[in-house]
């Protein structure tokens, strides 16, 4: 047992949890499994229930009232439409249907053939670093390249990244746990200006059809269906904020982790057989997202788990970031192995609602972290105090100052 944390005090605002989730995470796991907490909701910290409930028909992502509610007296139609409308928010049949629609453009294939341009923007990235002998990595390299890597599926100029990042930390403030409402008025904005960026540009595709995931988007047709405006608008916008907020934690805490651990940094580095079995070790040992997607699930009728009734209307919401270090799961979890036995991790969710940019994130995972320490094998740290980010939903460091160590 966590004899020194007492889970009945565990506070999502506390700085101390937002800078060390994991002991409080083991105390919610081995004292309160099933934990109600009034102003977040059900907390569920269990590998085994998560995968579950992950899976079980019975749980809605479609926000009921009075949180519907809440968000219509509160947030611009455009945000309105984000939490209503995009695909974590969205239960079957609709999201059967548009998911299948996405799934017509979003192949495997267009995914693959993005290799050559995030190999090509790591290594101009890392030109212009090489010679710095000081450099914030969190900056100069996890912030652009997960956008550019966007920009270019969409077809969108480069220069736009720089606004497109600040559109999706505005909207990822608002989407915390408990709500921060003082992030509201700047996440309103955001969306109004991310949602007519958007419409500009699908009005732009419809004219003049390219190569890019806008028009395949615009033309994916399955049994007769076709995404609609507002579909496509939030899928648009899903994807740069997953596609960019996700990746960004994934090569910069994973990054970090290996810089406190030369000899993993040095197997990744050098073995390219484990590189697979490396970034997925990185995923599960430092999530990117601790809460599993949409914030919260809702049952639609009372339940009972581990003695505790879960009522309907009242949100349940996933840690994964706590299953992921699971004992009953994983031998030694609080231990970076990237020889690690493959087991499935949670990062990326699991069932209808798995991660529809997985493959995407993997990918850059796989060819940045490896490049940069094969660019750069003298990197360390500046110092191993980590400045986290104020968030819970997502894991991330708001700045990761790294040097080459002096010869």
């Amino acid at each position: 047992m966590t004899a020194t944390i007492d889970a009945t005090r565990w506070d999502p605002r506390d700085p101390g949890f937002r800078t060390d989730p994991y002991p409080w995470y083991r105390a919610l796991r081995e004292q309160s499994p099933v934990h109600l907490h009034a102003d977040v909701g059900y907390v569920i910290s269990r590998y085994a229930d998560i995968e579950a409930l992950l899976r079980d028909d019975r749980f809605s992502v479609s926000t009921p009232s009075p949180w519907r509610e809440l968000l219509a007296e509160h947030a611009s139609p455009e945000l309105r439409m984000l939490g209503e409308s995009t695909l974590l928010f969205v239960d079957a049949p609709d999201h059967t249907r548009v998911r299948a629609l996405v799934a017509k453009a979003f192949t495997p294939r267009r995914i693959a053939l993005l290799t050559p341009h995030i190999e090509r923007t790591i290594d101009g990235i890392l030109d212009n670093l090489e010679s710095q002998t000081e450099f914030d990595l969190v900056t100069e390299i996890a912030d652009p390249l997960p956008i550019l890597t966007i920009t270019h599926l969409l077809g969108v100029p480069d220069a736009d990244w720089s606004q497109l990042h600040e559109w999706t930390n505005a909207i990822a403030a608002f989407n915390e746990l408990p709500i921060d409402f003082d992030a509201l008025p700047a996440a309103n904005l955001a969306a109004t200006e991310f949602t007519a960026y958007c419409n500009t540009l699908i009005d732009q595709r419809r004219a003049a059809p390219g190569d890019d995931l806008v028009s395949a988007l615009i033309a994916a047709e399955a049994d007769g269906h076709r995404l609609d405006h507002d579909e496509v608008v939030g899928m648009l916008i899903l994807l740069l904020m997953a596609g960019h907020d996700t990746t960004k934690s994934l090569i910069s805490t994973g990054m970090r982790e290996l810089l406190r651990r030369p000899e993993q940094a040095a197997f990744l580095r050098d073995d390219p057989t484990i590189v697979t079995a490396g970034i997925e070790e990185l995923l599960r040992f430092e999530s990117p997202l601790h809460v599993a997607s949409g914030g919260g699930r809702w049952t639609r009728d009372a339940i009972t788990l581990h003695g505790v009734p879960i009522e309907p209307g009242v949100p349940v919401r996933l840690l994964l970031g706590s299953a992921n270090h699971d004992p009953d799961t994983y031998d030694d979890p609080d231990r970076l192995d990237v020889h690690r036995a493959p087991k499935p991790h949670l990062a990326f969710g699991k069932g209808v609602h798995f991660c529809l940019g997985a493959a995407l994130g993997r990918l850059e995972g796989q060819v940045v972290i490896p490049r940069i320490l094969q660019r750069l094998p003298d990197l360390e740290l500046v110092h191993d105090e980590p400045e986290w980010r104020p968030r819970f939903v997502t894991r991330q460091l708001a700045r990761l100052p790294v040097r080459r160590a002096p010869r």
